[in-house]
């Protein structure tokens, strides 16, 4: 067995004149003479803390996976190869700036160094890799953050809407996707309106395509394991008018799958030039996405941007196929060698499908649509002195299209949406489309960065996005915002918050309020009238006196969660959308499209457009469905909890899981899980918990931090991940900051030198 590593684990020579300070939660602190040799150790400091998640990230983003865990790997390499993201994120890379270049360098020679020092302790996880990890090259750091990337774009939801449409027509997308412009607005009144979303129905492109989607299941449901789920993250800003200080507070969760290790990578880098403190991706410097310096702060959310066409592209029976087509083999460990085709259309590269069988899918996407400079950005938003200039920093950024908010200590606050947006033909926004010219990207340029939309110092007060719809005018966006709920609570609150501090912050964190519950109760109320089961009226009085709060001990918030869920399934079911040969168990895996579903199926609760389904399209059919759905809930509630429906807590079915990827790959890693615990919270309230009809009650989706930003006192900052620091189990700082985490609290972000030398426990050179 490998020797444990893990934070704070190792003593280096003292080479680079490098102060690494961890406090009591293994957080870095790095002291540092330059820029370069901060980045260094940040790559150090990474590799120490997440080597194994930076290996899996990278063979994943090479297509070589499978050289790990055998054929639960090949097809997710196969898709990447086929992409060519490899060649991809090199291009990308020579593209860069110096500076740039000079950031990832120094990152990668920090983590070179690391791998050196350690190469007869690497973590448990390389007693199941047949080979310890190469050398890491500067391009991998922009390999593994476009591989975190692809999937958060509508190529999932597309996928998904296109096998809707082949089975069931224009009619079921429709319905799925609802009256997005009713939605509350970012930037309410912004600008000028270009188009609506969908400006009409889709057309009906994909009559054929049904036999191609079906063909395709089994390659596109084993990219589960590297999908990472869209739609729910929350950030505000609160200007100096509504604090205590009277400086702004800017604060935040993103939201996504959860899993072990941890996405974000908590570090704190100082030299001559900067001293920044924020949230990074293993693998790449800098703070992307969360962090501040000694003058601003930043924050996002996924903008939901239509960033990827899919394209049903038609071939030749038997046709040679000649260049750009290549061969690639693939290294299948216990099997093998497998050789696979390569190659691209005037569209993009062929990514699911055989063209021998005379059709296939091909992609394009803005992250491969001329050269992505996002790392161009990330020096700049370090050195930025105000939001003016942070915004101006973000000019070059390309992946994700994010809602940025950024406050600096002058007192002003903004929001920008920041990223590559091209506007395309309003049938792409639905559906795969066919692969002919008129559907191509060929000529079209993004739109400028003055065009999109931004709000600054608002009259209001503050500033918040949840992924909610962009703005009332401006360039199209998406058809797929995430509904208005947790934006319209976080409004709510901020609205009637003056003398606010970060304690404040941490309880818009914890909020478990549900502005849907109320629609959907309004619907069980007026036709459950019907039901049967003795239990039923019981259950009926306890959503009567319900404060419709997702409580963990709430028995309320279990029963109004099960009703809903059946509720959800009678809508899907009816619709046709909750078959497998509909995608439900294809593209995309089954608990993704049941996610997508229900989302779907809330939205329809909630706008009350229940006659656009089936058999719920008359009072009659909904009091029948309504009734039944309690009593089952009455039914299956005692069985899976006994006869007290009292003792029937959210808690108890609302349990978090958090996977580590290589246990669930390998039977043999399994002890690699962490353990599982109740929370609070669902996919409708601000403490995110996120549910799908496929999985019943377990929460597959969270904040995966959570942080507040005090532009007065960047000491009395706070932040949070749902495990801590460290990505080795057993490491100490693998869970330790879960319990806060399963609290709502935060924990102290220290920053000035006295504050970190208060916390420090652990000091080494390198």
């Amino acid at each position: 067995m490998a020797q444990r590593r893990g934070s704070g684990s190792s003593d280096a020579p003292g080479a680079l004149g490098v102060t690494i300070r961890r406090d009591r939660w293994g957080i870095s602190h790095v002291d540092a003479p330059s820029a370069d040799a901060a980045f260094t150790a940040q790559g150090w400091v990474a590799a120490d803390d997440r080597i194994w998640q930076m290996e899996w990230d990278r063979r994943r983003a090479l297509g070589r996976w499978a050289e790990v865990v055998g054929m639960a790997g090949a097809r997710e390499d196969a898709f990447f190869r086929r992409l060519g993201l490899s060649g991809i994120a090199q291009e990308d890379y020579s593209a860069l700036q110096p500076r740039t270049k000079a950031m990832c360098e120094a990152y990668a020679d920090g983590v070179n160094r690391w791998l050196t020092e350690h190469a007869d302790a690497l973590p448990d996880e390389f007693e199941h890799h047949l080979a310890p990890p190469e050398v890491w090259e500067p391009w991998h750091c922009v390999a593994v953050y476009k591989l975190r990337h692809i999937f958060m774009g509508t190529l999932t939801r597309k996928l998904w809407r296109g096998r809707i449409m082949a089975q069931a027509g224009p009619e079921a997308v429709m319905a799925i996707v609802g009256d997005v412009e009713a939605d509350t607005a970012i930037v309410p009144g912004y600008g000028q309106r270009r188009h609506g979303p969908g400006d009409g129905p889709p057309p009906h492109l994909l009559a054929d395509a049904a036999t191609l989607l079906d063909a395709s299941t089994a390659d596109m449901a084993a990219l589960a394991a590297a999908m990472d789920s869209d739609g729910a993250s929350n950030s505000w800003a609160l200007s100096g008018e509504r604090t205590a200080s009277g400086k702004p507070l800017l604060a935040g969760d993103p939201h996504r799958g959860i899993e072990f290790p941890n996405v974000y990578h908590q570090c704190h880098l100082s030299c001559d030039d900067f001293d920044a403190i924020g949230m990074g991706f293993p693998g790449v410097p800098g703070f992307p996405h969360f962090g501040h310096n000694a003058e601003v702060a930043w924050g996002i959310t996924h903008g939901m941007c239509d960033d990827t066409d899919i394209f049903v592209e038609r071939f030749a029976a038997g046709a040679s196929l000649g260049e750009p087509w290549r061969s690639e083999t693939l290294d299948i460990r216990g099997e093998g060698t497998v050789e696979m085709l390569c190659g691209s259309t005037p569209r993009g590269p062929v990514v699911l499908g055989d063209p021998s069988d005379g059709v296939a899918l091909s992609l394009q996407w803005t992250g491969m649509f001329g050269p992505d400079t996002t790392f161009d950005a990330l020096w700049p938003m370090l050195v930025a002195g105000s939001t003016a200039e942070l915004i101006e920093a973000v000019r070059p950024w390309v992946l994700p299209v994010n809602n940025l908010l950024t406050a600096d200590r002058a007192g002003a606050i903004a929001f920008k949406i920041r990223g590559r947006v091209v506007e395309r033909s309003p049938a792409s926004r639905w559906t795969p489309v066919p692969g002919t010219d008129e559907f191509a990207w060929d000529g079209r340029q993004p739109v400028p960065f003055e065009e999109l939309p931004h709000w600054a110092n608002p009259e209001r007060g503050f500033l918040v996005t949840a992924n909610n719809r962009t703005a009332d005018g401006g360039p199209y966006i998406s058809l797929d915002f995430a509904g208005p709920a947790r934006h319209d609570r976080i409004s709510e609150l901020l609205a009637a918050m003056t003398g606010a501090t970060v304690a404040d912050m941490s309880r818009i964190h914890s909020d478990v309020t549900s502005l849907v519950a109320p629609k959907v109760l309004d619907l069980i109320n007026e036709y459950a009238v019907e039901c049967g089961h003795e239990l039923s009226h019981t259950l009926l009085d306890m959503l009567a006196d319900w404060d419709q709060r997702m409580t963990a001990d709430s028995a309320a918030a279990t029963v109004y969660s099960v009703i809903k869920r059946r509720l959800i399934e009678a809508i899907i079911e009816r619709l046709g959308i909750a078959g497998a040969e509909l995608g439900a168990a294809g593209w995309p895996p089954a608990a993704e499209a049941s996610r997508m579903a229900a989302g779907a199926a809330v939205r329809m609760l909630c706008e009350r457009n229940l006659d656009a389904v089936p058999g719920l399209d008359n009072p009659i059919a909904r009091r029948m469905a309504a009734s039944a759905c309690v009593d089952e809930t009455a039914a299956e509630l005692t069985q899976r909890l006994g006869d007290d429906p009292q003792s029937w807590t959210w808690g108890r079915v609302h349990r978090m899981a958090s996977p580590h990827p290589l246990a669930s790959a390998l039977t043999a890693a399994r002890d690699l899980h962490p353990p599982v615990d109740g929370c609070a919270g669902d996919g409708d309230t601000v403490r995110q918990g996120g549910t799908a009809p496929e999985t019943g009650e377990r929460a597959i989706h969270g904040s995966v931090a959570r942080y507040a930003f005090d532009l007065d006192d960047w000491d009395s900052s706070g932040w949070v991940v749902p495990h801590g620091v460290s990505g080795v189990r057993g490491s100490g700082h693998d869970l330790d900051q879960r319990q806060a985490w399963l609290d709502c609290e935060l924990i102290p972000m220290s920053y000035s030198p006295e504050a970190v030398e208060a916390v420090s426990v652990d000091v080494r050179e390198i």
